[in-house]
């Protein structure tokens, strides 16, 4: 918890959404769990943000994904540099959210609780307490929207020592490790990642990654050999045996037979 000592207990705030009574009800919530939190600013578009983060140098700004003529992630691209920490709001549970979350950022789905919001202010403290690089994680997410969708895109691998940004086509495959997984990479290294394997799943479904066990998930990409069985087995280009679980078998060569 925030404490009078803290030099974040009075951060400088900007929110930016298209619907001022949203403004006022997030501004509203802030103040009410951290009274401290006296410097919020709102913003109604992205040009009126635009200039405001320029004059006001906010250093955590909770923004809107959707708005109308130019949506959060327009303003984030105009910036020539980034100094704050960024939480997304959006009414809208699509492809943003996994852009986002692709990314390691943190975002909030309309309606939120006041639980919700403390939970996303939290990360916020720990990671400035932590002198987490702020702009680490949004060049990353940056880089991925402005490459055209035919180029491999980098993934955010979260571990104890900080973000490790990788492109997807460099991942073999993910092993589940109880709420977290192991991710091995084509130059042999290895990271345990606090994400569970089910988030890498619903990430790199649309990327030529394959669920074929409910501890493994394989990038198809990598695949040497397939060996019949009940289920079968797969051997992977940086030569480990993967089971493949009888009820996935149907549907696994069914995408294999697509590459």
């Amino acid at each position: 918890m925030l404490s009078e000592k803290d030099p974040l207990t009075c951060p400088r705030i900007l929110v930016v959404d298209d619907e001022t009574h949203c403004v006022e009800t997030l501004r509203t919530m802030l103040q009410r769990k951290y009274p401290s939190f006296t410097q919020i600013r709102g913003a109604t578009s992205v040009a009126l943000a635009r200039e405001m983060i320029a004059r006001y140098e906010p250093e955590l700004v909770f923004l809107d994904v959707e708005m109308p003529h130019q949506n959060g992630f327009d303003l984030l691209k105009s910036l020539e540099q980034i100094s704050f920490d960024v939480v997304f709001t959006t009414a809208y549970e699509h492809y943003a959210i996994k852009a986002i979350k692709f990314n390691a950022l943190d975002y909030l789905l309309k309606p939120f609780s006041m639980k919700e919001l403390e939970a996303a202010v939290q990360k916020y403290i720990h990671k400035r307490n932590a002198a987490y690089p702020t702009d680490y994680a949004l060049e990353g997410f940056l880089s991925n929207l402005r490459q055209p969708a035919s180029l491999p895109k980098k993934i955010a691998l979260p571990t104890l020592r900080g973000l490790i940004f990788t492109p997807v086509e460099q991942i073999i495959r993910c092993e589940a490790k109880d709420n977290y997984s192991k991710v091995y990479l084509v130059d042999g290294s290895a990271h345990l990642v606090s994400k569970t394997l089910k988030e890498f799943e619903y990430l790199l479904e649309d990327m030529q990654f394959f669920r074929v066990h409910y501890s493994h998930l394989i990038n198809l990409q990598h695949i040497c050999r397939y060996i019949q069985g009940n289920g079968g087995h797969v051997l992977m280009s940086d030569g480990s045996t993967i089971e493949v679980s009888r009820r996935r078998k149907s549907e696994f060569l069914k995408r294999t037979s697509q590459l």
